[in-house]
C-alpha cells in the first residue's frame, strides 16, 4: 500500500522581496497541475519564482510513500516556522529542503527527489563525501568567499578578465530584476555584481574561472 499510496511534498520560494525567506510548502497528488495553478492564481497572493524563458515555476518536490501522513510530517517538522493557518513558512528554501529530505530518508518515506536547475543540492550529502563535494560546491556562500579573497588580493584593481564577468548593479536591477529579487548574485566593490542565476554546470564554469585569479 505504501508504494501505491504515494504523493508529493513540494516547496518553492515566494516572490516577496530581496533576501526574504518565505516558502510555500504543500502536499499534492499531482504537483505539476498544482504548481501551474499557483502560477495562474498565486496561493493567497504568494507567487513562486518562474523560469524566465518558459514561465514554469521553480520548485523542489519529494515523491513520498504514505501520502496521507505527509501533511502531518510537515506540521511536525516546521510547525514553529508556519505563518498563521496558511501553507506558508518563514524558513530558508535550502534549509527547508534539507530538513524535509533528511527526515524522509531517515523514515524511509522518500521515493524520489525532484530537483530544479538553480539550486546546488550537494549539501544534502553525508559528511564523508564533504571533501569531494567541496570541489564542485557552487552555492552562493562559496562565491562570496571567492570574492573576499579576490578583493583582498587585488583591492579595486581587479583583473580585466574578472571585470568583464561583472555587471553594474543598477543595470542588473533594471534588466534582471527577478534574478536580483531571488538573490542569485554576489556583490563586488564599485557597484559591481556577479550574476549567478544559472544552472550548476554554468556556475561551476564561472567558479573555476574566478579561482584562477586567487
Amino acid at each position: 500500500m505504501g508504494e501505491k499510496n504515494f504523493g508529493y511534498i513540494y516547496i518553492y520560494k515566494c516572490v516577496v522581496g530581496s533576501g526574504s525567506d518565505i516558502c510555500k510548502i504543500g502536499i499534492t497528488k499531482n504537483f505539476h497541475d498544482r504548481l501551474k495553478q499557483h502560477v495562474r492564481t498565486p496561493y493567497y497572493g504568494f507567487m513562486p519564482y518562474v523560469e524566465f524563458t518558459t514561465g514554469n515555476p521553480i520548485f523542489t518536490a519529494f515523491k513520498v510513500r504514505d501520502y496521507d501522513l505527509a501533511d502531518n510530517l510537515i506540521e511536525e517538522l516546521l510547525n514553529t516556522k508556519k505563518i498563521g493557518n496558511y501553507e506558508i513558512y518563514n524558513i530558508d528554501y535550502e534549509e527547508a529542503i534539507k530538513i524535509i529530505y533528511k527526515t524522509l530518508v531517515k523514515k524511509d518515506r522518500l521515493i524520489e527527489l525532484i530537483k530544479e536547475d538553480y539550486t546546488d543540492y550537494d549539501y544534502l550529502e553525508e559528511s564523508e563525501f564533504k571533501a569531494e563535494k567541496e570541489m564542485i560546491d557552487t552555492r552562493i556562500s562559496v562565491f562570496k568567499d571567492i570574492v573576499k579573497q579576490l578583493l583582498l588580493k587585488y583591492n579595486d584593481e581587479l583583473p580585466e578578465e574578472v571585470l568583464v564577468m561583472l555587471r553594474d548593479k543598477e543595470d542588473y536591477i533594471d534588466n534582471c530584476n527577478s534574478h536580483y529579487i531571488r538573490g542569485n548574485y554576489v556583490e563586488f566593490t564599485n557597484n559591481l555584481i556577479l550574476d549567478l542565476n544559472y544552472n550548476k554546470a554554468t556556475r561551476l564554469e564561472i567558479l573555476n574561472k574566478l579561482k584562477k585569479f586567487i
